[in-house]
């Protein structure tokens, strides 16, 4: 697990509100430099403008992480401004509600982009940067409770999760086949009221 957090290069997605924001806060009080990623740029830059207060290099990315040229975008960014990254947080999420017969085929698809291929979509960009580092790097994906268990009237965004929490796990099976020094974590936490459920 990531302990090293004095100057580490953290990029937080979904940063700029809610359960994002809260971690990006968590490393910034820990001595870390914080690049935070959202889809809302002008509360994005709001964050970070919070954890400069602090003292760190913390800077904004308006992005779409669903959209894997946005997630090419970010890590060169990252690059440009960090040199490097030692933790990825994958925190960007959505939910739909409706039932499997009901729910609208875009409303599928925004959720599995969101809650699924930004993850992998951000893993792909930041893991051989992390590789070529040859320091310890840290990767947490923010999956909720919904990826551990499953209840009516949200199927998108259960199945999403389970899916994301799925992806995690390959991903540890692989980077511990390839003893690399990359850890990688799933955060699971249950309902927490934030600005996704209004």
């Amino acid at each position: 697990m990531f302990a090293d957090f004095e100057n580490a290069k953290v990029v937080v997605t979904g940063g700029a509100n809610g359960i994002g924001k809260t971690i990006a806060m968590g490393f910034a009080k820990r001595g870390s430099d914080v690049a935070i990623v959202d889809i809302h740029g002008d509360e994005a830059e709001a964050a970070a403008a919070e954890l400069r207060s602090l003292g760190r290099n913390a800077f904004a990315i308006e992005a779409d992480v669903s959209v894997l040229d946005d997630c090419k975008m970010v890590f060169d960014t990252v690059m440009e401004k960090f040199g490097r990254v030692d933790v990825l947080v994958n925190n960007a999420g959505v939910s739909a509600l409706s039932d499997v017969e009901h729910i609208p085929e875009k409303d599928i698809r925004w959720v599995y982009e969101t809650n699924v291929y930004s993850h992998w979509f951000m893993m792909q960009q930041f893991l051989p940067q992390m590789r070529a580092q040859g320091n310890h790097c840290q990767i947490i994906n923010v999956c909720s409770i919904a990826g551990l268990i499953s209840m009516n009237g949200a199927p998108a965004y259960f199945s999403s999760k389970h899916a994301a929490v799925a992806l995690a796990e390959c991903l540890y099976k692989q980077l511990r086949a390839e003893k690399a020094d990359i850890d990688i974590s799933v955060f699971c936490p249950g309902y927490i009221d934030t600005q996704m459920h209004l």
